[in-house]
C-alpha cells in the first residue's frame, strides 16, 4: 500500500496516471492519496485505475495523518498474523518487575501511541479464543470507534485484552468507562465472556498492574448476574490476590482448611462445603440450610464440628473471619495470569 501527498506531482499533475500504471504493474495493493496540495485528479486517471481494478483512496479527513494510518495498518496485520508474539509480550510484562528496563520497550511494541491514562478490560473465556472470535470483537470495537491509535485489542491466553488509553481521563471512574464500553458497543459479548475491569492508572509504566487487575477481576465476575467485575469492588480479594501464593498465606489457609478436608475424607462428611456455603451466605444459617437442602439443626451441628476442628467458633467474628479469609486465599490461588 502506497501513501502519498502528491508532492512529486506538484509540477506535473498528469503524472498520476503513470504512477497508477507503475504501481499496478508492480502488484501494489492500492494508492492512498492525501491531497494536501489540492492538485487536480483527472477522470482519465481514475478510469484507468477502475479498468485495472486498482484501488485509489482519497483521504479528505484532515485528522487522518500518515502516522496514524501506518500504525493502524501495522496493528491490524500484527493482530491477525502474530497473536503469539503479542501474547508473549504480555506474558513478559506480567512476569518481569514493573521497573525492569525492558518494560517500556515491550509496552511500545504493543502500542507505540499508548497514552498515560490507562484502563484495561479482560474478556476471559473457558476455551481458547479463535481468530474469528477476535475479529468479531475487533469489528464491533472498530465500528464503535474504540480502536483508535491509542487503544489496542489483543488475544491473551483464553481471552481478549482491551487496553484503553487517553491523555486525560479527567475524573472518570473505572465503572463509568466500563459502562460506556460493555453496556454499549460491546454489550453482545457480555454473554460470552467473564469480564474483568481494572482501576484507572495514570502512568504508562503501570500497564503491568492494569493488565493484572483486569485478569484478576475476570475470575470473580458473577456471570450472568452483572455485566462485569471491577477490581475496585473485589474487597479483600484485591489485597490477597498479589500475595496469595506466598508461604505465609498458604500456611494460614492450610491450617484452617486442611483439618476440614481430612475430616471429610475420613468420615464422608461435608464440613468444608458447609463452611463455604455458610461464608457465601454471610453467616445466615437458614440460607445455608436451604442452599444445601439440609435442616437448620444439621447445619448448626456441622458448624459446631468445624469450630472444634479449627479451635475457634465459626459463629464468632474471629472464627468467621479466619474461615472466610482462608477460603478467599484458596480461591485467589486459582487465578492464572
Amino acid at each position: 500500500m502506497i501513501l502519498t501527498s502528491l508532492q512529486y506531482a506538484k509540477d506535473d499533475p498528469g503524472s498520476l496516471i503513470d504512477t497508477i500504471r507503475l504501481l499496478q504493474r508492480r502488484k501494489c495493493s492500492c494508492l492512498v492519496i492525501k491531497n494536501v496540495y489540492s492538485l487536480p485528479i483527472s477522470a482519465h486517471a481514475l478510469r484507468f485505475a477502475d479498468s485495472t481494478n486498482f484501488p485509489v483512496i482519497l483521504i479528505k479527513n484532515t485528522e487522518q495523518y500518515f502516522e496514524k494510518i501506518i500504525i493502524n495498518t501495522y496493528k491490524r496485520l500484527q493482530s491477525l498474523y502474530d497473536f503469539d508474539k503479542f501474547e508473549n509480550i504480555v506474558s513478559h510484562i506480567l512476569t518481569y518487575p514493573e521497573h525492569d528496563s525492558k518494560q517500556k520497550e515491550w509496552q511500545t511494541e504493543i502500542n507505540p501511541c499508548l497514552q498515560p491514562d490507562i484502563l484495561c478490560l479482560y474478556f476471559r473465556s473457558e476455551k481458547s479464543v479463535s481468530t474469528s472470535e477476535y475479529m468479531e470483537m475487533e469489528q464491533a470495537a472498530k465500528t464503535a470507534g474504540l480502536l483508535t491509535s491509542y487503544n489496542s485489542l489483543l488475544r491473551y491466553k483464553n481471552g481478549l485484552l482491551y487496553i484503553y488509553s487517553s491523555h486525560n481521563f479527567k475524573n472518570a471512574k473505572a465503572e463509568d468507562l466500563a459502562d460506556q464500553l460493555v453496556s454499549g458497543p460491546l454489550h453482545d459479548f457480555t454473554e460470552k465472556y467473564s469480564i474483568g475491569v481494572s482501576s484507572i492508572h495514570y502512568k504508562e509504566r503501570k500497564i503491568k498492574l492494569c493488565i493484572q487487575e483486569a485478569i484478576y477481576s475476570s475470575y470473580f465476575h458473577l456471570f450472568p448476574e452483572k455485566p462485569y467485575q471491577t477490581y475496585e469492588t473485589l474487597g479483600i480479594n484485591s489485597i490477597l490476590l498479589p500475595y496469595c501464593k506466598e508461604p505465609a498465606m498458604q500456611r494460614f489457609a492450610s491450617s484452617i482448611l486442611t483439618p476440614l478436608r481430612d475430616y471429610d475424607s475420613e468420615n464422608h462428611t461435608m464440613l468444608l462445603k458447609t463452611a463455604e456455603s455458610f461464608i457465601q451466605h454471610n453467616g445466615n444459617i437458614s440460607q445455608t440450610a436451604s442452599a444445601l437442602n439440609q435442616h437448620a439443626n444439621t447445619i448448626r451441628y456441622r458448624l459446631n464440628q468445624i469450630s472444634n476442628l479449627i479451635h475457634c467458633s465459626i459463629l464468632s467474628p474471629e472464627g468467621y473471619e479466619q474461615v472466610s479469609i482462608a477460603l478467599k486465599i484458596e480461591a485467589c490461588c486459582c487465578v492464572e495470569l
